[in-house]
């Protein structure tokens, strides 16, 4: 992580394109969302973000949600779980709604391709609040110190604005700003309500 903010391992470059397509409601991230960072090397790395299989949304209350086509992941402090989605082998296409005979084996037809599988662990928020204590005593450096998540979320963060600007935005690692559009700049920082302010 520290490379980062070096100025080396950083994305050079990133795009996103995605949309409100699964979900109409007041959220300001899409529910379906691609982004591509480009690294030195060259090296890609992209990630997809859908939520449109027939999972309840956020079932159990996770701190994360991963959703795939053959099921979801719900990954809790302690532990994570994994529901199965059941898949039909009958062809969409082949439904229909005014068919009663036909539409008859879609549902029976429903299985799931994968196991379900439950595995705990210890709070993973007792630990960090158990490094931080020691560390107020030892005066060593957290686990997850203020740069450390940082430069974590950097990534996340600029792959957001690239999506909300529409555009393929040159990143400086260095200076943190991006050099090809001074528009997205902006979106680096929010404008506090007076009389609060950042200093």
């Amino acid at each position: 992580m520290l490379r980062w903010c070096l100025g080396q391992d950083a994305p050079r470059s990133v795009t996103a394109a995605g949309g409100k397509y699964a979900m109409k409601d007041n959220r300001e991230i899409p529910d379906t969302l691609q982004v591509i960072w480009e690294w030195d090397g060259p090296t890609l790395m992209l990630f997809t973000h859908h939520d449109c299989n027939d999972s309840p949304v956020n079932a159990q209350g996770a701190e994360i949600e991963l959703r795939g086509t053959k099921g979801t992941m719900y990954i809790h402090g302690a532990r994570w779980e994994v529901v199965p989605q059941k898949i039909t082998e009958m062809p969409y296409y082949a439904r229909s709604p005014v068919n009663r005979e036909q539409e008859r084996p879609y549902r029976p037809s429903k299985k799931a391709v994968i196991e379900p599988q439950t595995v705990k662990g210890t709070e993973s928020t007792v630990l960090h609040a158990r490094n931080f204590l020691e560390c107020i005593k030892s005066r060593g450096k957290c686990n997850a110190d203020i740069l450390t998540g940082h430069l974590s979320t950097s990534a996340t963060l600029i792959g957001n604005i690239a999506h909300k600007t529409q555009s393929v935005l040159k990143w400086d690692a260095r200076a943190e700003r991006f050099t090809n559009n001074d528009g997205a700049n902006r979106f680096l920082e929010y404008k506090y309500r007076a009389p609060y302010k950042l200093s």
